[in-house]
C-alpha cells in the first residue's frame, strides 16, 4: 500500500515517526508486550526466529523501557541519540509513543465491546475523532482468553494467564491512544468457555472443529443473565455520559450476548436513553461477513419499539491512525489481513471516493417489548423453518425408542445439547454418527443412552454412512449438515426410505427450534 511499509508485525504508516520529527518530551514510550530481547535480537512471543537485530544503543533503550518512560526521561538517561532509537523501535512496530491527554474535564463515554479488539475495529475512527472532547472507557466484557493467531498454525501457546495479560496489555495501549482507559470485566470468552481448563496443542487439535462451532452456537444456560449483570454494574459504577454498544452483527455468540445484554438493560431501565446518549455501532468485520444481518436486525429492533437514528461518519481523516491502532493487536492478526476486512465494511457503506466510514445509530427510544435471542439471530429464519417441520415430526417421534443423529458438522456444545435431548426424549437411545475429526466431542460427555459411531472425514462418508447405515432403517433421524451443506442434506433426506429424517444446518438451530416449539406450545 502506498506510503506504508509491510513487515511481519503488520502495516505501519511511515508517518508515525518521520526521521526528522520532534518527539514531545512529555510523551510516554512503551514497549509492545509481544517482544522479548535475547542477545542482540528481538523475538516475537514464542517464535525462535529473530524479528529484528538491535544495535547496542537500541538494546540499552529497550532495557530502559522495562518500565515505561517519557521521551525526556529517556534522553536524560541515554543522551540525545535516544530519540533516534525511539523512532527506530516505533518504525519496527515494537514500541509506541503515547502523547498525554489534554487537561480539563471531558465527556465520559463508555464503549462496550465483547472482546479486547472489537471497539478499535468497529469505532476506532470515531474514538480518534472525538478523543479531545471525550474520556473513553473501553469496557471489555470477556477478558479471560486463550485466543491468539497461533491457533491457526498449530503452535502450543495456550496459557490462559499469559494470553489474558497479553491481550489486556494491548488494550491498555489502544485505550491510551484515544486518551482513555481500559476496563476489563473479567468474564470468560467463548473459546475458553468451551473448555475452561488447561489447553494443550494435542487437545486443541482433537477439538478444533468443535471449538469453531461453539463460537457460533446459541448461548448456554445462565450466560445472558451473567453478561447483563456485568454490563449493568459497569454502567452503574462508572456513570458514563454516553454509552456505545455493539449491534451484535454476525454469528459470534459473544457479540450476540453483548448486544442482547444491552437491550435487556435498556428494556428494564428506559430512562438510560433519556439521561444519557446511547448508541449502537455496527460490528466490524462481521458486518461484511454477514451482510444481510444489519438490516434484518434493525427491522426487528424497531418492531420492538426501539427508535434508531442512523449516522454514517466519514473518518478518513484518522484512517492512518486507526491503522496504527489495529497494529497493536499483534496477538490476534497480521494487520494487513484484518485491514482488508475493515475496508470491506467501509466500502459496503458507500460514500464518495476517498471516504472511509463507520456506522452507528443514536437510540432515541428504548425497547418497549421483550426480545427473544432467536429474534435477533442472524439465522432466525433457519430456526423458524426447522420449528415448522418439527411439529409433525415430534408427533410421530416424541416417544421414540431410538433416534439417530448424523453429524456432518460438529455440535459445538456437545454436553449441553445432548443433555437437553436426553431430557426432551426420555425414552430414547441416541445413535450418533459423526466424522472422526469430531471425535474430541465425545470426551466432553457420555451416557449409557448415547452410542457414538465414527466414520470418515469427507462428505462422501456422510452419503455412504447415511444411505447404508441410517436411512435404510426404521428410525427417526436428525441430519446436521453445516451451513454450507444444508441443501445437500435436504436432498439426502429425500432418500429416507424407512427412516423419518429432519434436517438442520447446526445442532444449535435444531435445539433452539425445539425450545421455541415447546415455548409456543405452552
Amino acid at each position: 500500500m502506498a506510503g506504508e511499509e509491510i513487515n511481519r508485525g503488520g502495516i505501519l504508516p511511515q508517518s508515525r515517526t518521520g526521521a526528522g520529527s520532534v518527539l514531545p518530551s512529555d510523551a510516554v514510550v512503551v514497549r509492545l508486550p509481544h517482544f522479548r530481547l535475547q542477545g542482540d535480537s528481538l523475538y516475537f512471543l514464542i517464535s525462535k526466529r529473530p524479528f529484528a537485530v538491535l544495535a547496542l544503543a537500541e538494546q540499552n533503550l529497550w532495557s530502559a523501557l522495562e518500565k515505561e518512560a517519557t521521551v525526556g526521561e529517556l534522553e536524560a538517561l541515554l543522551g540525545a541519540p535516544a530519540g533516534e532509537g525511539i523512532r527506530h523501535l516505533v518504525a519496527l512496530g515494537v514500541a509506541e509513543v503515547l502523547t498525554p491527554p489534554p487537561s480539563g474535564k471531558r465527556r465520559r463515554v463508555m464503549v462496550i465491546e465483547p472482546h479486547m479488539d472489537d471497539a478499535a475495529l468497529s469505532v476506532g475512527g470515531l474514538m480518534l475523532q472525538r478523543r479531545a472532547e471525550c474520556e473513553f472507557l473501553l469496557v471489555t466484557v470477556a477478558t479471560q482468553s486463550v485466543a491468539t493467531s497461533y491457533r491457526g498454525i498449530d503452535r502450543d501457546f495456550f496459557d490462559v494467564q499469559t494470553i489474558s495479560n497479553l491481550r489486556k496489555a494491548e488494550s491498555e495501549i489502544v485505550a491510551r491512544l484515544v486518551w482513555g482507559r481500559h476496563i476489563p470485566l473479567g468474564l470468560v470468552e467463548a473459546t475458553l468457555r468451551y473448555y475452561p481448563q488447561k489447553w494443550t496443542l494435542d487437545w486443541f487439535q482433537r477439538h478444533e472443529q468443535a471449538v469453531w462451532e461453539y463460537l457460533e452456537h446459541a448461548a448456554g444456560r445462565g450466560e445472558l443473565e451473567l453478561w447483563t449483570a456485568a454490563i449493568a454494574k459497569a454502567i452503574e459504577d462508572f456513570e458514563p455520559d454516553e454509552i456505545w454498544m455493539p449491534l451484535g452483527i454476525g454469528m459470534h455468540v459473544d457479540h450476540q450476548l453483548t448486544r442482547h445484554a444491552c437491550l435487556n438493560i435498556l428494556r428494564t431501565n428506559p430512562k438510560l436513553v433519556e439521561q444519557r446518549v446511547c448508541r449502537f455501532f455496527q460490528d466490524v468485520p462481521y458486518a461484511a461477513k454477514v451482510p444481510g444481518h444489519t438490516a434484518a436486525l434493525l427491522e426487528t429492533l424497531r418492531g420492538a419499539g426501539v427508535k434508531l437514528e442512523e449516522e454514517r461518519v466519514n473518518v478518513a481523516d484518522v484512517k492512518q491512525e486507526k491503522l496504527r491502532m489495529l497494529a497493536v493487536y499483534l496477538s490476534q492478526w497480521k494487520t494487513e489481513a484484518i485491514w482488508g476486512r475493515v475496508e470491506a465494511c467501509s466500502k459496503a457503506l458507500g460514500g464518495p471516493p476517498g471516504s472511509f466510514s463507520e456506522l452507528w445509530y443514536r437510540v432515541a427510544a428504548a425497547p418497549t417489548k421483550d426480545l427473544d435471542m432467536i429474534d435477533t439471530s442472524a439465522v432466525k429464519e433457519s430456526i423458524y423453518r426447522i420449528a415448522r417441520d418439527l411439529a409433525p415430526w415430534l408427533r410421530r417421534n416424541r416417544n421414540a425408542r431410538k433416534i439417530g443423529i448424523l453429524l456432518a458438522a460438529p455440535m459445538g456444545r456437545w454436553a449441553d445439547d445432548l443433555k437437553y435431548l436426553l431430557d426432551f426424549f426420555p425414552n430414547a437411545q441416541f445413535e450418533v454418527h459423526m466424522q472422526t475429526k469430531f471425535a474430541g466431542h465425545a470426551e466432553m460427555f457420555s451416557s449409557p443412552r448415547i452410542e457414538v459411531r465414527l466414520g470418515g472425514d469427507r462428505w462422501r462418508w456422510m452419503l455412504g454412512d447415511a444411505l447404508t447405515t441410517v436411512l435404510g432403517r426404521r428410525i427417526p433421524l436428525v441430519i446436521v449438515t453445516g451451513r454450507e451443506r444444508e441443501k445437500h442434506g435436504r436432498w439426502l433426506a429425500r432418500f429416507g426410505l424407512l427412516s423419518d429424517p429432519i434436517v438442520a444446518a447446526s445442532m444449535s438451530d435444531f435445539v433452539q427450534a425445539l425450545q421455541y416449539t415447546v415455548k409456543e406450545g405452552e
